[in-house]
């Protein structure tokens, strides 16, 4: 295989493998589109098999979890830090309407919800929603923790990001998810000081979780963990 391939499986369907020369093991995560797949060097397709066959049937399960649910007048988000709604108006075009936390994308009474062109613009709208709602409330939280707990960071952005809900260069400029601002709060200040905890250590030693566990205490850190890993990158 080449550094990436896609293979179409008989019984797991799009398979899309990596070759990571730093990798040990092989890691598999369920996406919309495909699983994905990030092999060792030393791998051959008959280890990726006998992986498939050990979760291939949970992996499925959370692939068809993952795939986005329409956008209909039905539709609402609820977390601490947002309240967005969809509603219908007389008007003849798509509107946002923002008062601080509340967004409300204001659409057409006669919008067709199953159109493919609609539902594009509405994701749009969605995820506009959510950037403006991040950048109003990361950025300053960020600096909020940093400064209570004693840390020093190079810079803060905000990014329509589904693969992680943050990260951290070596040079202590730190990248957030968009979607972060769905968390509970707990969940986002652990996101927060897990990459804050990076600029003092850039791996995930004990020394790592460590320092993470009196940052988020009294919530063992490796419990928030668990409880972010259940949560979606998406809308």
């Amino acid at each position: 295989m080449s550094t990436k391939s896609t293979i179409e499986h008989p019984r797991w369907g799009t398979l899309l493998i990596k070759r990571n020369t730093r990798a040990r093991r092989i890691i598999m995560r369920a996406r919309p589109d495909a699983i994905h797949i990030s092999i060792p060097p030393f791998a051959t397709f008959n280890d990726i098999e006998r992986a498939l066959n050990n979760c291939g049937d949970k992996l499925k399960q959370l692939q068809e979890s993952s795939k986005q649910k329409p956008i209909d007048a039905g539709y609402s988000i609820e977390s601490d830090n947002l309240s967005l709604r969809i509603a219908e108006h007389n008007g003849t075009k798509f509107q946002i309407i923002y008062r601080g936390r509340d967004v409300t994308i204001a659409c057409p009474s006669h919008t067709d919800y199953s159109s493919a062109n609609t539902q594009q613009l509405l994701r749009k709208a969605v995820a506009n929603a959510l950037t403006r709602r991040a950048k109003e409330l990361l950025p300053q939280r960020l600096q909020a923790l940093a400064g209570k707990h004693k840390f020093r960071y190079g810079s803060c952005t905000v990014h329509n990001v589904h693969s992680r809900w943050g990260s951290c260069s070596s040079k202590g400029s730190i990248s957030l998810s968009i979607y972060l601002v769905l968390l509970p709060d707990r969940l986002i200040d652990y996101v927060l000081l897990h990459e804050l905890c990076h600029t003092v250590e850039m791996n995930h030693s004990p020394r790592f979780w460590a320092l993470l566990d009196r940052c988020v205490a009294p919530h063992p850190a490796k419990v928030l963990r668990a409880e972010l890993k259940k949560q979606r990158a998406d809308i």
